[in-house]
């Protein structure tokens, strides 16, 4: 049988559904330890943290805010040894560009017991973002509008998201980097997921349940089995990163395809095109990785900081969109 328009959807959801279970895990690297950090944090932790004297000493001495934060014995031994080795590197006359990572991250000076304040910062700003992106978003348009609860939902994603981050940016933990990664993929899973409903699920100025389910069924799914597989059987950093790239260039050309072909009609989906084409560029922060300006400002930071114009691009091109689709809706009722 030949499919028609109304089949296409299924067959969409059914070859993405496919294409996200087949992906393979690859395994992540993890960074070296400098000799003189490693012969550093054993002396610390042999005069500090070793017999319980030494613990209630510590804990004593030490300020409120570093003991909310979860700076144990163990890890202030790490942060004082990093930066006696980083000091030791730069008498020893290694450029500052030449600075190795340690466990994982770049030197950063706390502040307030904030590991990673800049992206602390930024993080903080993108989550204050969605929520005035909520905010306008109920505003401006009726709850009668097909894609309405999508932004909604596509909001609180993102700031559950956004906070989540702010935690693991305060103090990496296991546990705290864990819920990030987590977090981050809701975000960007939702990000496809909202594409699929618009392009797929949006029928004759309303939206098609049975496609929307299928769609959300799909995608919610490979969210759980994505995260048990992290949380159950191993932590994949390869993996991880591989799953966020290819929803987000699944994402980015269904967007942008879609977007193309509608744009005579709904010229405001240059706005669709602009915020997933500068995410992207944006992106390139990642990859071009560098020690932090005034130990401080990483790539990493900088990327969160790019995000923020992003999200209020994005939320004025869902909010065009979902008058458009209201206003059609009403004129078609009339017309009916």
């Amino acid at each position: 049988m030949k499919p028609t328009w109304k089949t296409y959807p299924y067959i969409i959801i059914l070859i993405l559904g496919s294409i996200l279970c087949l992906l393979q895990e690859v395994i992540a690297s993890e960074g070296d330890r400098h000799k003189v950090h490693r012969n550093l944090l054993r002396a610390c932790l042999n005069q500090n943290c070793s017999t319980p004297e030494q613990l209630n000493h510590f804990h004593g001495d030490q300020p409120l805010v570093l003991w909310m934060l979860g700076w144990d014995c163990k890890h202030e031994c790490r942060y004082l040894s990093m930066w006696t080795t980083v000091s030791h590197l730069i008498r020893e006359g290694t450029p500052i560009s030449s600075i190795p990572q340690f466990y994982g991250k770049w030197p950063f000076i706390r502040i307030l017991g904030v590991q990673e304040p800049a992206s602390v910062i930024f993080s903080i700003a993108n989550g204050f973002a969605q929520v005035f992106n909520i905010f306008q978003l109920r505003k401006k348009v009726p709850n009668t509008a097909p894609m309405y609860y999508v932004g909604l939902a596509q909001g609180m994603i993102a700031v559950n998201a956004w906070i989540w981050s702010t935690v693991f940016h305060s103090r990496d933990l296991a546990w705290t980097e864990k819920m990030d990664y987590y977090c981050a993929y809701s975000l960007v899973l939702s990000g496809l997921t909202a594409t699929l409903l618009r392009i797929f699920a949006v029928r004759d100025n309303g939206m098609n349940m049975k496609v929307a389910v299928g769609i959300a069924a799909v995608t919610s799914l490979f969210y759980l089995r994505h995260v048990c597989f992290l949380a159950l059987i191993r932590f994949d950093y390869g993996y991880n990163m591989k799953v966020n790239i290819t929803t987000a260039i699944l994402n980015f050309i269904l967007i942008v395809a879609w977007s193309l072909w509608n744009i005579k009609q709904q010229p405001y989906l240059w706005k669709a095109i602009a915020s997933v084409v500068t995410i992207n560029l944006c992106l390139l922060l990642e990859v071009l990785d560098f020690p932090p300006l005034w130990w401080t400002f990483d790539a990493h930071s900088l990327w969160h900081a790019s995000t923020i114009p992003i999200a209020f691009l994005y939320s004025s091109y869902f909010i065009d969109d979902c008058l458009y689709l209201d206003n059609a809706k009403i004129k078609f009722r009339k017309e009916a």
